[in-house]
């Protein structure tokens, strides 16, 4: 008598690629709100000590319906471009996988070893740039906004590394998933 099959025999191989890219793409909208408001409040905080501060106030609550606004965009940016991020990284058809083919375990592995590594060297590279390049450069200038400005750039770049490695790896694995289930048998898609 054939058991059927549990949630706990499968791995929603589409959701996991799907997930990562989309993780990485909202961290990417974050740190460019950050980036564009550490640029502007180095721009303007030489200003500040020489305007009044009821206009100080002013400038906060514009500020404030800005930052709001941008948040509000951005929000509608991944929404928009949410599905079209997961078709790009998952080839059609694959959602479910049996975790009992070795294959398939041996793709997933590699995936999640490959995307953390690139992450590692990502981390690792930036680290090298911040602290060789900016923050000496935030430093000289005596701005933490500067500062901030880098931090949210090597965020972006970062994401941006795993994004593009998720992407060139989802496709190809989920190419090959389905290959090697197509070769052991077809009932092992959803």
């Amino acid at each position: 008598m054939v058991s059927e099959r549990t949630s706990s025999d499968t791995f929603d191989l589409g959701s996991m690629f799907r997930t990562s890219a989309r993780m990485t793409f909202v961290i990417q909208i974050i740190s460019v709100i950050v980036m564009v408001g550490s640029v502007v409040a180095y721009l303007i905080g030489g200003l500040l000590p020489t305007i009044d501060p009821d206009i100080q106030t002013l400038l906060l609550l514009l500020g404030i319906v800005i930052t709001i606004v941008v948040f509000l965009a951005a929000f509608g940016v991944f929404i928009r471009f949410s599905r079209r991020i997961g078709d790009a990284v998952v080839g059609p058809g694959l959602q479910e996988v049996r975790m009992d083919t070795p294959k398939v375990k041996t793709v997933i592995y590699t995936y999640g070893i490959l995307v953390t590594m690139m992450a590692i060297t990502g981390l690792y590279s930036w680290y090298l740039v911040d602290k060789n390049f900016l923050a000496p450069w935030a430093a000289s200038l005596n701005s933490l906004s500067l500062r901030i400005f880098g931090l949210a750039l090597g965020a972006f770049v970062i994401c941006l590394l795993i994004q593009l490695i998720i992407a060139a790896v989802g496709r190809s694995a989920t190419k090959i998933v389905v290959e090697v289930l197509d070769m052991d048998d077809e009932d092992f898609l959803e």
